[in-house]
């Protein structure tokens, strides 16, 4: 019973403190609930401040973000615009090769073994890849483009220019009678006048590659820039402006393809003087002189010798003298770039015609690294343009050149031609003054000893 009551006591008292600490908690509630609502807004608005600061950070960060792609994306933009403008760049560079290839030097090969070599590199259709780098099919290809293509040379590609011909019909009275006459009737104005810039690179690449079937269409097959490209003559004549289906060919006719014998420009020389000066496009008659002037710029490009007429460009003037057929000249640019391929020694002819059957095929757009130039005849052909009077005086290939040309002027019956100048007088170097010192050298100047009377004796006895 005792212990009944201890218990019950015991839980008198817990009750009663409890009951004191709610009192207590419910006297100091308010002011605590204040407290902790206090810092519970105070936490919040930290919370809201620093999640404020976060997104203004963000949003910086976002708007510095979208600054950057929008500007990144105008230079890809403009990028893209000036290679849309400029093009594709292409430069001439030597090829990629495994070290265990020795390059074929292809150059020094026979003429006839590599005229072979070239019509057996077929590489349309299946044909299987060997060439190291990707510009090429074969591996003749490379080698080819290494040994000929990329020779130190200063005109790998022969340079051409285009002309105004109306300016030769309205001045050929200055510079040879029917010339406009000529150029009408064989149909060279078009050509004569075709304007089309040139990437160096890109026309080796065709002449190291190209291909000349023996299909019907006569179809060339190529590579530009690592693609196999193939035009047909039909459409190579339609793009430059050309109708190759009517018109003399001069190649075709041609005695089992070689050219003419130079004696065959004789009817283009002034009469009894053809054999003194045969093959010189200077003594010819004016009109055919000024016509071939204009072809070696077009037609017939040559990088060297400009006065003399050679291969199939003497077919080409013997032609000039029949009015009553026109010409093909598509035929014959053709079969000029066949030839050209074939000659590994040649300089490489027709960049403007080339480029634009490459423009018409390869989709990418290509930088022009050649220029067109126009070119324009002299009225007065006989005169040159003045030379600097040092270089006159100290050069003595300018007299041998000017008497060379008038001696050809004499044998060709000229008799304006004026008199031959004294060759120049080398100039006499001028050694600057040298004074020798006074003094200061005694040591250098040693006497020698007087000679002996014996020795005098003996050199009388000799």
């Amino acid at each position: 019973m005792a212990r009944t009551q201890n218990v019950g006591a015991s839980r008198a008292r817990r009750s009663s403190d409890d009951s004191e600490e709610e009192a207590r908690a419910r006297k100091w509630a308010p002011s605590r609930a204040a407290e902790i609502e206090e810092e519970t807004e105070e936490e919040e608005t930290e919370e809201e401040e620093t999640e404020e600061e976060e997104s203004a950070q963000e949003e910086e960060g976002e708007e510095e973000e979208a600054k950057v792609l929008e500007h990144r994306k105008k230079k890809k933009e403009e990028v893209q615009r000036v290679s849309t403008q400029l093009g594709l760049r292409m430069v001439r560079s030597l090829p990629t090769k495994d070290t265990r290839h020795v390059a074929i030097n292809y150059k020094a090969m026979a003429s006839n073994e590599y005229v072979e070599l070239h019509q057996s590199l077929v590489f349309h259709g299946r044909a299987q890849r060997t060439a190291f780098d990707n510009r090429f099919w074969k591996i003749e290809h490379q080698d080819i483009y290494e040994s000929i293509c990329l020779q130190p040379r200063s005109n790998v590609c022969t340079p051409h220019k285009y002309l105004d011909v109306q300016f030769l019909i309205n001045n050929e009275m200055k510079l040879g009678p029917g010339v406009g006459a000529i150029i009408d009737a064989k149909g060279l104005r078009d050509i004569m006048q075709f304007l089309e810039d040139w990437n160096e690179e890109a026309i080796l690449q065709f002449y190291s590659t190209c291909f000349f079937a023996k299909d019907k269409a006569r179809t060339v097959h190529w590579m530009t820039g690592g693609e196999r490209l193939s035009c047909t003559f039909a459409r190579f004549a339609q793009l430059l402006g050309l109708d190759g289906t009517q018109g003399y060919s001069i190649h075709s006719h041609s005695a089992k393809g070689i050219a003419m014998p130079p004696k065959s420009l004789a009817p283009l020389y002034p009469s009894g003087h053809a054999h003194k000066a045969i093959g010189i496009s200077t003594a010819m008659i004016p009109k055919y002189s000024i016509l071939f002037k204009c072809l070696t710029f077009t037609l017939v490009p040559k990088s060297g010798d400009y006065l003399s007429v050679r291969n199939f460009a003497i077919d080409l003037m013997v032609e000039m003298t029949n009015l009553d057929r026109k010409l093909n000249v598509a035929d014959f640019i053709f079969n000029e770039m066949r030839l050209a391929s074939y000659s590994p020694g040649r300089s490489l002819p027709y960049g403007p015609f080339i480029q634009a059957m490459i423009n018409a095929f390869f989709e990418p757009s290509i930088q022009m690294d050649c220029p067109h130039k126009f070119w324009s005849p002299r009225f007065d052909t006989k005169k040159k343009a003045p030379m600097p009077e040092e270089v006159v005086a100290n050069n003595k290939l300018v007299y041998a050149r000017t008497k060379m040309y008038k001696d050809r002027l004499r044998a060709l019956g000229d008799t304006q031609v004026s008199d031959d100048e004294a060759p120049p007088t080398p100039a006499v170097p001028v050694l600057p003054e040298f004074i020798f010192p006074e003094a200061g050298y005694e040591d250098f100047f040693v006497e020698s000893p007087a000679p002996s009377d014996a020795e005098d004796a003996d050199a009388s006895d000799e």
